[in-house]
């Protein structure tokens, strides 16, 4: 029995309808990368590619209906970061062509879980001769023009980071794994002198979530308690203020001495006088007395032969001052 011509109608409408719909092709090989909850959504175009084909990206949660991230761009990739940290949620992409549309294709997405954990940076200083002190930086999330870590999203108990510590340039030696509940920690039980290398990891416990391992950091461990560093770093700081030291008490020492023993200039007539002895002065002073010295010469007359008491009181007088006989001129007798 032949079907009825209603069904033939029916049929070939939707066939019909299946082509014009099949005419524009979805998306192929959609995508998802999210990297501490920076999130792109990435596919690549249709295999019939045409002109004008732009693309449609909307995300849903179980609360709400669609919300369009990204509508009728023309690149191959959607920033999705803006959706919530917490829940699952439905992305679908599709592709259109000026008034048709392709079908969806459909991604599920968790952030939490999908996201990708970055490396934390880590840093070993050698703090005593069988110990290292380890240094980590969490690695920071930025959302909402804010930086938080790790323990913001994922709860302070539930984040730990996972150390792996070995000696340096030894074959066969045993890794040593160290649990860190916080970013700061001292390793004991290491041997003086030796090189260690480390590197760490993110770990989120109740999601069972691995990050990315950090770049190996090697540090040597002292012999004499005093890291190389900052044996380094006080040598060069003896050196700096060795000359400014040296400079600082020269100049006290200067101030010292002039204020406790000041140098004194004297007059030149001073210096003069000083520079010639007293001494000297009066041997001079004498000796020219010395020359002027005369001889007495005492002239008599017949006159006073005969007056005794005319004689003796010119002798009486030359003996008590001899200088004026010298000088006082005399009558003579012819």
């Amino acid at each position: 029995m032949a079907p009825p011509r209603g069904a033939w109608r029916c049929l070939i409408c939707c066939c019909l309808c299946w082509l014009v719909h099949g005419m524009v092709p979805e998306p192929q090989n959609v995508t998802l990368h999210s990297v501490m909850f920076d999130s792109v959504l990435q596919w690549d175009p249709p295999n019939f590619h045409k002109e004008n084909m732009t693309y449609t990206v909307q995300y849903k949660d179980y609360a709400t209906g669609f919300t369009e991230l990204c509508n009728r761009t023309e690149l191959t990739q959607c920033n999705i970061s803006k959706i919530p940290v917490f829940g699952n949620f439905t992305l679908r992409v599709r592709t259109e062509l000026e008034k048709e549309q392709s079908n969806w294709v459909d991604i599920i997405f968790n952030p939490l879980d999908d996201t990708q954990i970055t490396s934390p940076t880590i840093h070993a200083e050698a703090t005593k001769p069988t110990a290292l002190n380890i240094q980590l930086t969490e690695p920071a999330i930025t959302r909402d023009g804010g930086k938080y870590p790790l323990t913001h999203f994922y709860g302070s108990n539930s984040v730990i980071y996972r150390m792996l510590i070995w000696k340096k340039d030894f074959s066969g030696e045993q890794v040593r794994q160290v649990n860190l509940t916080r970013t700061w920690e001292i390793v004991p039980d290491l041997e003086p002198g030796t090189v260690y290398c480390l590197k760490a990891q993110a770990f989120i416990e109740f999601r069972d979530k691995s990050g990315e391992w950090s770049e190996v950091f090697c540090s040597r461990t002292t012999n004499n308690g005093i890291s190389p560093i900052k044996l380094a770093v006080i040598i060069l700081l003896i050196l700096t203020l060795l000359p400014f030291s040296c400079y600082f008490i020269l100049r006290v020492y200067r101030r010292v001495k002039y204020a406790f023993f000041p140098t004194y200039s004297l007059p030149q007539h001073f210096k003069e006088f000083l520079s010639k002895p007293y001494s000297s002065q009066l041997l001079r002073s004498q000796s020219q007395e010395d020359d002027c010295a005369c001889d007495q010469i005492i002239v008599l007359s017949e006159q006073s032969k005969n007056d005794d008491s005319y004689s003796e009181e010119p002798l009486n007088n030359s003996s008590q001052t001899p200088q004026e006989a010298i000088f006082k001129p005399k009558n003579l007798l012819l």
